[in-house]
């Protein structure tokens, strides 16, 4: 069965993980001892083996190839002090303790060394409330190194593990994992509703960033949500997992719609259904702050865009950006501080490019001239409930005019900023710095010997950097930031259709500035762009229909009226219903070919 069969069965089902390792907030971890090479926080995060097949010196590596030195960079987990005796017990048991919020638990994962195949094989468990012991479990005669232990308590503040044996004789304890995530999955029968609001673009077609939203309605089974064990995690950033599923050969294939946090609970004392609404990744961004790329020369719209993401601390695995922007060249690159949100938006308004959350939670930077993946999808009246076209006075436009800006440097060099710092003994601090005047070339400095600082980062009217007293006394000192000042002088560029504006009149669209944009070439470019695109006025398609989630934003698909005109479209929105049923409203650009 196919989603546009007639009739069908769809299927809803919604995952809402209440604590993992993004979201468990860990408060503390407590080792009795560790080796030489130890990391006890990775026992919370999400490896599942080591990286290496450690070589060690306690005498149970042999020299066969299959062994490598380790260092800092080698994922390992905890290893303690403590050798195990030829019995394989230990004088001093080790012990670890893993801290965190109040939560419930339904389940346990202790993981040892794979790959050394070590492991507990006597320990013990203790599940703490505010520091006092709850719940005492004790374990013997393990022989697995990925053991799970069930076991369900409404309020756990932190779980203590003594191991009194171990797998392998004159060894650590080796711990690569101990945590487990909380998590439920909601199905038909607990589910109401759900909605999904997926958005590439907004209805004027300009390049303004958007959040996508989603909010569900969720069966308040055992008033688990009111005084049950869910009652204290019903805070911020739970991830929200949506799905629609339909059954194929006996077995139900579900799509995920997406991953999304938790905005707002509502839950009704009254009622039997608690609603929560979500947001997508890309709304945090806006509470993130982006110190600012320092000015340099020649540097290409996708290093920028890398480096705005990376110091906001996203992995290469969490986003994607167009190929295409290494194709625009900035003159005089720099920016200032600004929320990483309000950063990306200026790589979008130079750029053309939307950037948004795609369904694997990874931020997209997509280009206007990047090739859409084409679903081969046909929305038609047989499928389709309703179809209206939208024409905006944003939508059409004959004349375009950009801002563009040039940029002098003085050879004169400025204070941009200065403060007295006042260190404690073995004190270090992080400071930032607000410029008073934008600057190139940061450079900083502390009359004191005294203070060394570290990990400075600029931008043109900002910057931050680490301040360490490593001193046995109080050390003071003026911190000072100087640069050579930096001039930007705007001009604007307009270009027009003579023959629309004869027929017409003129209908001016003014492009959102940037510092980016820094020549006139690049700001034809972008109008030219633009004025191919607006011209036409062809507006946006919004159809409500049966509803795919093969149909995703930036998705190319074509769409029939019922009079039989066919067109090709760019997805630019999706409401995606599920009651029970499915229902998806999308709302796509006609793909326009360019002069």
């Amino acid at each position: 069965m196919s989603y546009l069969n007639n009739p069908r069965h769809i299927l809803g089902k919604v995952e809402i993980i209440y604590s993992d390792t993004d979201i468990s907030s860990i408060t503390d971890i407590l080792e009795s001892s560790n080796s030489s090479i130890s990391h006890p926080y990775e026992v919370y995060q999400t490896n599942l083996a080591p990286s290496v097949k450690a070589c060690t010196m306690e005498g149970n590596a042999i020299m066969d190839g299959s062994f490598q030195m380790m260092d800092d960079t080698c994922i390992v987990g905890w290893w303690s002090g403590e050798l195990s005796k030829s019995d394989k017990t230990f004088n001093t048991p080790p012990t670890l303790e893993v801290f965190f919020i109040n939560r419930p638990i339904n389940s346990w994962m202790i993981i040892g060394d794979s790959k050394l195949n070590q492991y507990p094989v006597d320990f013990s468990l203790e599940y703490k409330l505010d520091g006092v012991v709850i719940k005492t479990e004790n374990f013997t005669g393990n022989t697995e190194v990925q053991k799970k232990i069930y076991t369900e308590l409404n309020e756990v503040t932190s779980i203590k593990i003594t191991i009194t044996k171990w797998s392998t004789k004159n060894a650590v304890v080796k711990l690569l994992k101990f945590f487990d995530l909380l998590a439920e999955t909601y199905l038909e029968s607990d589910l109401q509703s759900f909605e999904v609001n997926e958005e590439m673009g907004s209805i004027d077609g300009n390049f303004a960033l958007s959040s996508d939203t989603m909010t569900v309605s969720i069966y308040n089974k055992d008033r688990k949500f009111n005084v049950g064990y869910l009652k204290n995690l019903l805070i911020l950033d739970r991830k929200v997992k949506p799905f629609i599923g339909i059954e194929k050969n006996g077995v139900v294939e579900y799509v995920s719609l997406g991953t999304f946090y938790s905005d707002e609970w509502k839950v009704d004392q009254d009622g039997q259904w608690v609603k929560c609404t979500a947001v997508d990744r890309l709304i945090r961004l806006q509470n993130k702050i982006y110190v600012g790329y320092q000015l340099a020369y020649k540097v290409t719209l996708y290093n920028i865009a890398l480096d705005i993401l990376t110091k906001a601390g996203l992995k290469t695995t969490e986003f994607i950006i167009s190929e295409s922007l290494k194709e625009t060249t900035i003159p005089s690159a720099f920016m200032p501080k600004q929320s990483v949100w309000d950063a990306l938006q200026e790589i979008a308004y130079t750029g053309l490019c939307k950037v948004f959350i795609d369904r694997d939670d990874k931020i997209n930077i997509l280009a206007e001239t990047d090739e859409a993946f084409d679903t081969g999808l046909e929305i038609n009246p047989s499928n389709m409930f309703s179809y209206s076209s939208n024409i905006q006075l944003t939508e059409f436009a004959n004349r375009i005019s950009v801002e563009y800006c040039d940029i002098e440097l003085s050879e004169d060099v400025v204070e941009a900023a200065s403060t007295w710092i006042t260190l404690k003994k073995g004190e270090q601090v992080e400071v930032t710095l607000d410029f008073s005047v934008d600057i190139a070339y940061a450079t900083i400095s502390i009359n004191t010997p005294n203070i060394t600082l570290s990990n400075f980062q600029a931008g043109i009217n900002a910057c931050t950097v680490t301040l360490t007293n490593e001193q046995d006394v109080q050390r003071q000192g003026t911190l000072k930031v100087e640069g050579n000042a930096i001039d930007v002088t705007y001009r604007t560029l307009s270009i027009q259709d003579d023959d629309s504006v004869r027929d017409y009149g003129t209908f001016e669209y003014k492009h959102p500035s940037t510092q980016l944009i820094q020549s006139s070439t690049q700001a034809k470019k972008i109008a030219q762009t633009l004025l191919n695109k607006m011209k036409a006025g062809e507006g946006v398609v919004t159809s409500v229909w049966r509803g795919s989630p093969d149909l995703q934003v930036s998705d190319k698909y074509t769409c029939k009226d019922q009079f039989g005109d066919i067109n090709e479209f760019i997805c630019e929105y999706n409401k995606i219903t599920f009651d029970g049923g499915l229902k998806q409203e999308t709302r796509g650009r006609k793909v326009t070919k360019e002069e």
